[in-house]
C-alpha cells in the first residue's frame, strides 16, 4: 500500500511540474494560514482562519482573507453543512480593493480501507468594489466542487492527501461554463491532540479564459482546535 502511495505522489508531483512548464503564463507563489476551531457540542462548530498569499515569485503580496465560518453535522461523521463569511484584501489589475464573500457548503466524508474520501459542493457570492472597477457583474456567483482523499498511516501523526477541485461561475458573459480547477497535494502532521500542521503544493490553473495562468504555490499551515 505504502507503493502505492509513494507512486501515486511521484505522478502528481510530475503532473504538477509539467504544468508549470507548459502554462502560457506561469507564476509562483505562497500561501501561510492560522486557524482555529471550536467545537459546540455534538454537531455545531466554529472556525477563524487568517490566510496570507503572495504572487510574482512570493515577492508580492497578492490577497489577505479573514474568514469566520459555522458547521453542522446533518449525520455525525457523514453529512455536514457549513456557512461562511470572508473578508478580502485583494491586488487586481495593480489595484488592492476590499471584496466580501459569503458561501454554503454541503460535504460528505466515507472511509474505504485505509483512505478516507470527501466530497465537497459550495455555492458561493463574492461582492466586488465598484469604486475600483467595473463589474458586469457583481456579485460573481461560482459553484465549486472538490474530491479529497487522504491516506491514513496507522499510528502515525502524518496524513497525505491528495484533492482536486473544479470552478465554475453561474453570471459571466458566457454563462454557465467551468473556468479553473486547482490540483493540491499535501501532508497533515498532528503535533499534539489540539495542534497540526499542514504542508502543500497546489496547482491552479485558468482555462478558457484569455491569456489563462496557472501559478504553483507551496503553503503552510497551522491549525489548532480549542
Amino acid at each position: 500500500m505504502n507503493k502505492v502511495i509513494l507512486i501515486l505522489a511521484f505522478v502528481s508531483m510530475s503532473w504538477i511540474v509539467s504544468c508549470t512548464l507548459t502554462a502560457q503564463t506561469t507564476d509562483f507563489g505562497s500561501i501561510g494560514s492560522l486557524a482555529l476551531s471550536k467545537n459546540l457540542g455534538r454537531y455545531w462548530n466554529v472556525k477563524l482562519e487568517q490566510e496570507l498569499r503572495f504572487n510574482n515569485l512570493s515577492t508580492t503580496y497578492n490577497r489577505s482573507l479573514t474568514s469566520v465560518g459555522v458547521g453542522y453535522s446533518i449525520i455525525r461523521k457523514v453529512l455536514k453543512a457549513e456557512l461562511e463569511y470572508d473578508f478580502i484584501h485583494q491586488r487586481q489589475n495593480a489595484i488592492y480593493e476590499f471584496r466580501h464573500r459569503s458561501s454554503l457548503a454541503i460535504s460528505t466524508h466515507f472511509d474505504y480501507d485505509v483512505f478516507q474520501f470527501e466530497l465537497k459542493t459550495r455555492g458561493q457570492a463574492t461582492w466586488r468594489d465598484e469604486s475600483e472597477g467595473d463589474y458586469k457583474f457583481n456579485p460573481k456567483y461560482v459553484w465549486r466542487n472538490k474530491l479529497k482523499c487522504a491516506y491514513k498511516i496507522f499510528g502515525s501523526p502524518v496524513r497525505p492527501f491528495i484533492s482536486w477541485e473544479i470552478f465554475c461561475p453561474l453570471n459571466s458573459v458566457n454563462g454557465f461554463f467551468m473556468d479553473g480547477y486547482r490540483f493540491t497535494l499535501g501532508t497533515k502532521y498532528r503535533v499534539s491532540r489540539h495542534i497540526s500542521l499542514q504542508f502543500l503544493v497546489r496547482c491552479d490553473q485558468e482555462i478558457q479564459q484569455v491569456n489563462p495562468k496557472r501559478v504553483l504555490y507551496g503553503g503552510v499551515g497551522w491549525e489548532c482546535s480549542l
